[in-house]
């Protein structure tokens, strides 16, 4: 299994065990909610307080508590390797020179791509990944629709979430920010961040064709 899967993987159990907590809670009359110090003080506060007088509640709580306190821990060693890895990986160091794209992102868009000369020209990446609308047809009516989804699920959930950091974080500045922001102006979020995974899949591979990091002022041009 790749590096990014597993951490994928750990990453999507971890979300499962919080849900699982903040469900039986729920069933209780306990809401979770948001506090300061995040997800740990508020479950040790719901532990001590809450649950003090539901002892067998208590114990599933705290045993769920505990797991997901092996899986984070395991996640760190994992993290620890992914960056390792993706630090020996000189496309990978070029990949995280682009807005978004952290070691993971890095060494699975690597991994999917695998050869720069896979593709002759580097928009044919984002068909690779099915980041090309559909097309519907009838009539007089030819429009774009949604993404087909069929490729490389994970690498293409990858570059989403880099295109949500470009969009929604303070990031340094560049011209695909700028671009992204524009279609989200005119026509949502949502669908800019697909407009911005499609064209960091675009960017990213050029940058592997030519070896030259990412610029931000060219880079939506």
């Amino acid at each position: 299994m790749r590096l990014p899967t597993l951490n994928h993987v750990l990453v999507g159990i971890r979300g499962k065990i919080e849900n699982e907590i903040r469900g039986l809670l729920k069933t209780f009359g306990i809401m979770f909610g948001k506090k300061l110090g995040g997800f740990p003080r508020r479950a040790e506060e719901i532990v001590s307080g809450e649950l003090t007088a539901a002892p067998e509640i208590r114990a599933i709580v705290e045993a769920m508590i505990e797991a997901r306190r092996s899986i984070i821990e395991r996640i760190r060693v994992l993290d620890a390797r992914v960056r390792a890895a993706a630090k020996q990986n000189a496309m990978a160091r070029m990949f995280m020179t682009a807005p978004g794209v952290g070691a993971v992102i890095a060494l699975s868009v690597a991994s999917t791509y695998d050869d720069a000369s896979r593709f002759r020209r580097s928009s044919s990446a984002g068909a690779y990944l099915d980041l090309t609308p559909r097309r519907y047809e009838s009539g007089e009516i030819s429009r774009n629709g949604r993404i087909s989804k069929r490729g490389d699920k994970l690498t293409r959930t990858h570059l989403y979430e880099a295109a949500n950091v470009i969009l929604t974080r303070q990031i340094n500045f560049s011209s695909l920010k700028a671009w992204g922001l524009r279609i989200a102006k005119g026509a949502g979020f949502k669908k800019a961040k697909i407009a911005v995974t499609r064209k960091l899949a675009v960017i990213l591979h050029a940058m592997w064709k030519t070896n030259e990091p990412f610029r931000h002022a060219v880079a939506a041009a």
